[in-house]
């Protein structure tokens, strides 16, 4: 079965159910904690500089500081783990997958971002040309792979984050064009079950990642070693992703998918049209209209985005409802068309009854009263036939709230009682006096 390109993303970062509810009594505490881990990373940078490169005492230096900082490795199949491959592949789930695996074994990625030198070292990347194209990346590849005593190249075969629950990305062949052996390895992404805030979501930046991180009280990365797989004489670049795909997806007990980076971009393209097409499918609508259907639930969602792609504002919108002030759509009026009995002058000779004249039937006594009823609201609101029932404004006292709602009622009955005559096509008799 094909697995759809929007199943491997997360879309939303929170939770929904009783886990928002755990989400919001933590936020105060986790605000703290986020305080105290950016000061805490201020050290990790000085400690970063002033620590020689590749050397044990760094490595635990660093990997005490990002322990602080809630992120934690753990390592499984650790016999499979071989230090002389010059290449390393894992599955990307975050932005900081290259970190985790460099606090177990040394490394570094190719940068996509324009940093400093200091901070590209702190954040183990090495610029080789990923912005000039794929031919520069390959040709700084292979002169940075050349040189014995630079370390290990790890690489993210997929290009792209997902969610790593469900399924991966093809991996793209350019990742095995070079030479050597290749030592493959999965990454599994945990968080705490009562806050399973998603590590990374589809279209969000890796400030908002690093952010959320810090938030989290701990991300735990799991690190597990498939081993070290080589390409065959007469076996093709694609031909051996693909066996590093099935492989990797095998070991984390996930799905093979043929979606690429290319595709995701699409994708995100699409959900970026279909929110400027229509307001109401943008999350910050439908976040904010949760907010207002806590306070008003009689009140259904689409109605209440409505008015909110119209307001963009919670508060204006509960006060719209409240006092009655939101453009609902409601049809026009139709003429109604006149019956052959309604385009005689006179109504029909009713049939002549006995009835005795001491005695009444209670069927005519009970027609006589409505007749009488119907016939005085239509001399009353002959001319009122807006079907618009909306208060102008709300009232400042509990009588001017009262006279409106007693106003509005009435309306409301006149509006159904036209409504009722114009469907069975009933003629009351006017009063001419």
């Amino acid at each position: 079965m094909t697995i759809p390109i929007e199943a491997i993303y997360n879309r939303n970062r929170f939770p929904s159910g009783p886990y928002l509810l755990f989400l919001l009594l933590y936020t105060p505490l986790g605000l703290v904690i986020f305080v105290l881990r950016v000061f805490i990373s201020l050290q990790l940078f000085v400690a970063s500089s002033i620590l020689p490169q590749n050397t044990v005492i760094r490595r635990v230096v660093l990997r005490v500081l990002y322990s602080v900082l809630g992120l934690v490795v753990q390592e499984e199949d650790v016999e499979k783990k071989d230090h002389s491959c010059r290449i390393i592949t894992t599955n990307h789930i975050t932005p900081f997958d290259h970190l985790a695996v460099s606090m177990v074994m040394p490394c570094v990625t190719p940068s996509v971002y324009d940093l400093p030198s200091v901070l590209s070292s702190l954040l183990c990347y090495r610029d080789l040309g990923v912005t000039q194209g794929r031919e520069a990346l390959r040709a700084n590849a292979r002169s940075y792979l050349s040189e014995s005593s630079n370390p290990p190249l790890l690489l993210h075969p997929e290009g792209a984050t997902t969610s790593g629950e469900l399924a991966l990305m093809k991996f793209g062949s350019w990742a095995f064009e070079f030479n050597g052996s290749v030592l493959v390895a999965g990454i599994r992404v945990w968080r705490l079950p009562l806050l399973p805030v998603a590590p990374s979501v589809l279209g969000a930046s890796w400030v908002a990642d690093l952010c959320f991180m810090f938030f989290s009280p701990v991300t735990v990365f799991t690190i597990k070693y498939i081993g070290n797989m080589r390409r065959g004489e007469s076996e093709s670049a694609e031909e051996f992703a693909a066996r590093v795909q099935v492989a990797s997806a095998a070991s984390l007990s996930v799905k093979t998918t043929n979606h690429t980076v290319a595709d995701k971009v699409e994708f995100m393209k699409r959900l970026a049209r279909e929110a400027a097409a229509n307001p109401m499918l943008s999350p910050e609508v439908h976040i904010m209209a949760q907010q207002v259907q806590e306070v008003l639930p009689h009140i259904s969602l689409d109605q209440i985005k409505r008015d909110l792609v119209r307001t963009q504002n919670v508060d204006q919108t509960i006060t719209n409802f409240l006092e009655g002030n939101v453009p609902e759509p409601i049809p026009e009026p139709r003429p109604a068309t006149p019956s052959p009995a309604a385009s005689s002058p006179t109504p029909p000779p009713a049939t002549p009854t006995t009835t005795h004249p001491h005695t009444s039937s209670p069927t005519n006594s009970a027609s006589k009263s409505t007749l009488e009823t119907a016939t005085s609201l239509a001399g009353s609101s002959e001319a009122n036939v807006s079907l618009n029932t909306a208060a102008k404004s709300f009232g400042k006292s509990a009588t001017e709230r009262m006279t409106s709602f007693q106003t509005r009622k009435a309306q409301l009955i006149e509006n159904a009682r036209r409504k009722y005559i114009e469907k069975h096509g009933l003629q009351l008799p006017r009063n001419d006096c």
